[in-house]
């Protein structure tokens, strides 16, 4: 199997997450893993994809802490 590496710009352009970002975090040892060819940095399409879906969900019914606000609310008005 042949592994497809990704320019810099193709996974600023994927992720919609800024080229200057990217590089920050390869700067801060975040972000997704990268290789270097010489100068150049690449991201192995795979090791993108697996970092992509380690990522946390936002919204949605998962990320419920507590009660809702209208059920708060509910609450003030009934007390009070």
């Amino acid at each position: 199997m042949s592994t497809k590496f990704l320019t810099e710009i193709e996974v600023a352009e994927r992720t919609q997450i800024s080229l200057a970002t990217l590089r920050r975090w390869r700067l801060e040892n975040r972000g997704p893993s990268y290789r270097k060819f010489g100068s150049l940095v690449r991201y192995a399409e795979e090791e993108l994809a697996n970092w992509e879906n380690a990522q946390p969900l936002g919204g949605g019914t998962n990320t419920r802490i507590g009660p809702s606000s209208a059920t708060l609310l509910s609450q003030l008005r009934k007390s009070g």
